[in-house]
């Protein structure tokens, strides 16, 4: 089998599940600040690394670490809460096109296929590039109501997440830097299918390509962009458009060139949180199921994608 790396970027400030599969690469995110590493994981602040960006480029300070310091035939990048799905079964899934689990619990790993790295292997092996199924823009709610494109989504949540304008600064580099997507850019935007999440396997040629064009710009709209009176959420601007970036190249390499593409289920975990003793595995059960009986009341008073919904859980996670 070809070597497969699937980098799972995990946060330094909670000690999320660790999924036992030989495929799966767990990274500390921002390792750099990250003294104490009881698990002992690896992190993204050895050799040629921008561990310390944690707070502005989000898990593609990992995609770098391994871009810079790992071979493999495939590389791979997913979240600890979000992994691509690899089983013939069919799952429901919410608003953003994902199967959403409320809480995890260890049944689910089985149940969603994630130890099973031989099928994972033998369907990976058949593919250039494995990534989720697009959302239709339609479904996804946003402070302004529903929208049609992926531009009008984006500009949906402009002084949320980020600014309307650093979405026309990302244009404007990739003209100047990477004219060859001018084209793929504004036709993917102009759509109203959504390719975001950055979770994905490619072949080391495509994970390349894609680490080119997606680097020089986010290092290039850091530097121009102003960010001192940005809030904690909108200090993430460069990780949001690294996922911007991350759609417009997977539809141009789908849509304009000739790659053995498959399309699966994204599966997006609420709570990751790994239980150490008796104790937790009880507070782990309890939140699990709050989830799952309060999570739908909760989505009605507090709809993905609206301000109050960010606000509620800032004061959630506090």
């Amino acid at each position: 089998m070809d070597d497969i790396k699937i980098f799972v970027a995990h946060r330094i400030d909670q000690n999320s599940e660790l999924i036992p599969n030989r495929l799966y690469v767990p990274v500390r995110c921002g390792a750099v600040f990250d003294e104490k590493n009881p698990r002992g994981l690896p992190g993204d602040d050895t050799g040629d690394n921008i561990s310390g960006k944690r707070m502005t480029f989000c898990e593609f300070t990992v995609q770098y670490w391994a871009w810079k310091n790992v071979e493999a035939a495939y590389y791979g990048l997913c979240h600890y809460r979000r992994y691509l799905l690899f089983t013939d079964r069919r799952f429901r899934t919410n608003v953003h096109n994902m199967v959403q689990l409320r809480g995890f619990l260890p049944h689910d790993m089985r149940r969603y296929g994630l130890l099973d790295a031989d099928r994972m292997e033998r369907i990976i092996s058949q593919y250039d590039i494995v990534t989720s199924e697009p959302a239709p823009v339609c479904r996804i709610p946003t402070p302004e109501g529903p929208q049609k494109t992926v531009r009008q989504l984006w500009d949906a949540h402009d002084g949320i997440f980020f600014e309307k304008s650093s979405i026309d600064l990302m244009f404007d580099l990739i003209d100047e830097l990477s004219p060859e997507y001018s084209g793929s850019a504004r036709e993917y935007v102009a759509g109203g299918y959504h390719r975001g999440y950055n979770c994905y396997v490619m072949r080391k040629e495509l994970f390349d390509r894609l680490c080119r064009f997606q680097f020089p710009i986010l290092f290039e709209l850091e530097r121009r962009l102003d960010m001192s009176g940005y809030d904690t959420g909108m200090k993430r601007t460069p990780g949001y458009v690294g996922e911007m970036l991350y759609g417009i190249f997977l539809h141009h390499v789908i849509t304009r060139e000739r790659w053995r593409v498959k399309e699966v289920q994204l599966l997006f975990i609420d709570d990751m949180e790994r239980a150490e003793n008796l104790k937790d595995w009880i507070c782990k059960l309890l939140r699990c199921l709050t989830f799952r009986i309060l999570s739908p009341l909760v989505d009605m008073v507090f709809p993905v994608g609206t301000p109050r919904r960010e606000i509620m859980k800032r004061l959630f996670r506090r």
